[in-house]
């Protein structure tokens, strides 16, 4: 059997992406852009985003976990 779980946070989210793509017509890059004049708005309310370095730090270390696992998979 392959049932969808319902997740209200999930419907929420999904509901609030869809309403807010809804304003810009869904124009991506309008909402993009004006995502971006909100930055440092949000940043001021305590928002902290990801830099660049700290993404791939986190693909890097991600990955090196992944390889971990194989390897302990494999020895047994």
């Amino acid at each position: 059997m392959n049932e969808k779980l319902y997740d209200p946070i999930v419907a929420e989210v999904r509901k609030n992406r869809e309403d807010l793509l809804a304003e810009f017509n869904g124009d991506t890059k309008k909402l993009s852009a004006y995502l971006k004049t909100k930055r440092p708005e949000m940043e001021a309310a305590g928002l902290r985003f990801e830099t660049a370095a700290e993404r791939q730090a986190r693909f890097a270390w991600s990955q090196q976990q992944e390889e971990i696992l194989e390897r302990k998979l494999a020895s047994v």
